[in-house]
């Protein structure tokens, strides 16, 4: 069904991924063959060579990439990853799923994704500056808040998203804040610290009230203790759940009693182990990949999926037939992105909101969201999953057959 779409060159990794899922989803849910054609068709891919002045006087040349999947719904609005196995099919991917992610939450917006194979780690402060606003200059004339808007992933922050908003603001001669989201409050920032992770224990919360699942007390294990791990911990925590263990990349901690989230201390675990603990819930919120054929071993109630596609297609088919619940990251992991929007909404307007009507914002998104979810996976006689990307498709169908082909 999908043979002529897009391939990308070297391993198609997400991507790859993307299209396995939606030739799936397109056996559940109606859409005009056009929409599939936008769909498998990034409308925009563009790598840079980045050459950067290092500390010692040398020039050290770095790849960033920078995919548009979809502009149907509104400008295209995605995150910028630094790290070293950062490839032009994983971007692709990255970029589809915010496409749809945007659909599901209903959010004004289409999907894209950059990033720059390189480890931030070993860069100096001032190196990964000048790294960061080169890309931003190569790049400057595809970007605004009106084209397509960055913001934050893995092994970028709020400092690089400052670095990036100034660059662009530089360059185009006026201050525009609305360019890029995950900012520092100071520059326009949305003030809700941990939405990522606060979203997704809205969505835990809605699905605990209607399947009966305890909270008060249940056991929750995260993997990954970037933006949305720690702020998934955090919420947890606040909620009365017992987080029993996290992990970084190097490792992780486990005590089943409980861990103080300030000076967290127990036996240390690797992040396989991790994975396979007696846990009511386990939110994989690192990178993609990560439940495979491992899911063999995984013992928690229900996988709350952090991280873009942590689970692989065959991880989840095992999970599935094991009776293990899969709350997919369409739905889960959508509260940045509904934070996003509203920090754009804000820079737009120059009009800002406070923590509590931000919160508030939030969790009447996410209600909203789960209900659709759930009525669709009702309708389709299906998974959650398979719910989610029905409800992104059809609606980005819906977007397609309004504006119709130009010119």
């Amino acid at each position: 069904m999908l043979r002529d779409a897009y391939r990308p060159p070297g391993e198609a990794g997400l991507w790859g991924q993307f299209l396995a899922h939606l030739e799936q989803t397109l056996r559940a849910c109606q859409a005009h063959p056009s929409t599939v054609e936008y769909l498998t068709h990034p409308r925009r891919i563009v790598t840079v060579s980045l050459p950067v002045k290092m500390d010692d006087g040398s020039v050290r040349f770095f790849t960033g990439y920078r995919v548009v999947h979809n502009i149907t719904r509104g400008p295209s609005l995605g995150g910028v990853r630094y790290h070293p196995q950062v490839t032009l099919g994983q971007t692709a991917g990255l970029a589809a799923w915010m496409t749809l992610k945007a659909a599901v939450h209903n959010l004004p917006y289409s999907g894209s994704a950059g990033g720059i194979a390189v480890d931030p780690k070993l860069l100096s402060r001032r190196e990964l500056e000048r790294l960061s606003r080169r890309y931003v200059s190569e790049l400057t004339n595809l970007l605004g808040p009106d084209l397509d808007i960055l913001s934050s992933d893995v092994g970028t922050d709020d400092q690089v998203m400052a670095w990036f908003m100034d660059t662009y603001s530089m360059n185009v001669g006026e201050t525009v804040p609305g360019v890029v989201t995950d900012k520092p409050v100071a520059l326009g920032g949305a003030e809700l610290p941990g939405a990522a992770g606060e979203g997704l224990l809205l969505v835990l919360e809605e699905f605990a009230h209607r399947r009966g699942w305890p909270l008060e007390g249940a056991t929750l294990a995260v993997q990954g203790w970037g933006r949305v791990g720690r702020g998934v911990a955090q919420a947890a925590q606040a909620r009365g759940l017992k987080v029993v263990a996290l992990s970084t990349s190097r490792g992780g901690l486990y005590d089943p009693k409980g861990l103080d989230l300030d000076e967290p201390k127990g036996q240390v675990i690797s992040n396989e182990e991790l994975l396979r603990l007696p846990v009511d819930y386990l939110v994989p919120a690192a990178i993609e990949g990560i439940i495979d054929a491992n899911a063999t071993e995984v013992q928690a109630r229900v996988v709350v999926e952090g991280a873009n596609a942590p689970v692989t297609p065959l991880g989840e088919r095992i999970l599935r037939s094991r009776g293990i619940e899969v709350i997919p990251d369409l739905l889960a992991n959508g509260g940045g992105l509904v934070l996003s929007y509203l920090e754009w909404v804000q820079d737009l307007n120059m009009l800002f909101w406070e923590p509590p009507e931000l919160k508030e914002q939030l969790r009447s998104s996410v209600v909203q969201t789960v209900a659709a979810v759930i009525a669709k996976a009702e309708a389709l006689g299906s998974d959650l999953r398979t719910a989610t990307w029905a409800l992104a498709v059809e609606r980005i169908n819906e977007g397609t057959r309004l504006r119709g082909v130009y010119p």
